[in-house]
């Protein structure tokens, strides 16, 4: 349990996700106030279900509630930054699903507003405030591997039509990239910072989402990372660093709370990380670290902020450019 901040929470949106963040809340003793959903049944029944007092059968009676202070979002890809610039244009802080949006001019438009408005906005890239993600970038910090010079990850699930069908619907965003891809990326790019060029291979399906890609990032300094997503395959879910002294070896799901293990250059272990696994999933803590940026008076956090979440759209629309995915709102490739 955490302390209790005194904030209170609108949930935007009722799918399979809303649902395991929800239980993850009621683990650390967040508040949710209240629920939104295009469908008031749907509504009721997530209210019921996770004990919410307000329930709203659309998002604008959400935003327009006084008890609610955030706005967890978490509906489909294409609605990201219509629904975040509702809550914001509101005056709510927002904790907004990864991917962010669907293309860096839409994460530019939340960055504004969020700035004009004077609140919160962090993308719910929760795997950065893990435990073992904070372990492995604490090793980093000390330098036992030296300066890290190549990533390599793997994002790759068997999700076909039958699973999930809205992956493979271009109108509302799909494809493995913006799903799954992010998550190395963002990986790739929280280690080696941005890339100084970004080349992509990938095949698309009939309807014009990527089924998989693969990633090469190329920084002037002569490091790179090696990254792969796809939706046809169960991949291996892993991560290594390699850097001048070492490396560090994340095990599956290296995105979520895992183990790793620290090499010398001569494979012989440093470190082994191996600690029981959080409560509920862990994204209970990237609300916490919400809640602590607002309490400090903060409008972006320093593990996630917006910015970096617009430079990580602009890495994405680098790779759609690369394999040929446009979004049925562009009229050519970015």
């Amino acid at each position: 349990m955490v302390k209790k901040s005194g904030l209170r929470w609108g949930y935007m949106g009722t799918g399979r996700i809303a649902h395991i963040v929800a239980e993850d809340f009621k683990i650390a003793g967040l508040h949710i106030q209240a629920v939104g959903s295009r469908n008031l049944e749907s509504a009721q029944s997530f209210a019921e279900t996770h004990g919410i007092d307000d329930v709203h059968g659309s998002y604008a009676e959400l935003v327009a509630n006084p008890n609610v202070d955030i706005v967890y979002i978490s509906t489909l890809n294409h609605l990201h930054c219509e629904n975040a610039l509702l809550a914001i244009n509101a005056g709510k802080h927002v904790l907004l699903e990864k991917p962010f949006t669907m293309d860096a001019k839409q994460a530019l438009k939340i960055q504004k507003a969020a700035r004009e408005k004077n609140v919160f906005v962090m993308e719910a890239m929760w795997t950065r405030f893990l435990p073992s993600m904070e372990a492995v970038f604490e090793v980093l910090k000390k330098g036992t591997i030296g300066k890290p010079n190549l990533v390599i990850a793997d994002h790759s699930q068997y999700l076909p039509p039958e699973i999930s069908a809205r992956l493979w619907k271009l109108e509302q965003g799909g494809g493995a990239l913006l799903d799954l891809g992010i998550y190395p990326v963002s990986f790739a790019a929280r280690v080696l910072g941005l890339p100084d060029e970004v080349l992509a291979v990938g095949r698309l399906s009939f309807e014009g989402v990527d089924e998989s890609t693969s990633m090469l990032f190329y920084y002037e300094d002569g490091s790179q990372a090696a990254l792969t997503t796809s939706a046809l395959v169960a991949g291996p879910v892993t991560a290594t660093i390699l850097g001048e002294k070492g490396s560090i070896e994340i095990d599956n799901t290296f995105y979520a709370q895992t183990t790793f293990t620290v090499y010398d250059n001569e494979r012989k272990v440093i470190q082994r990380y191996d600690t029981p696994p959080v409560p509920g999933t862990g994204r209970q803590f990237q609300a916490i670290e919400a809640e602590r940026c607002i309490a400090a008076g903060l409008l972006e956090s320093p593990v996630m902020s917006v910015e970096e979440s617009v430079d990580l759209m602009q890495i994405l629309d680098d790779v759609r450019l690369e394999i040929g995915v446009v979004w049925d709102y562009e009229d050519e490739l970015i």
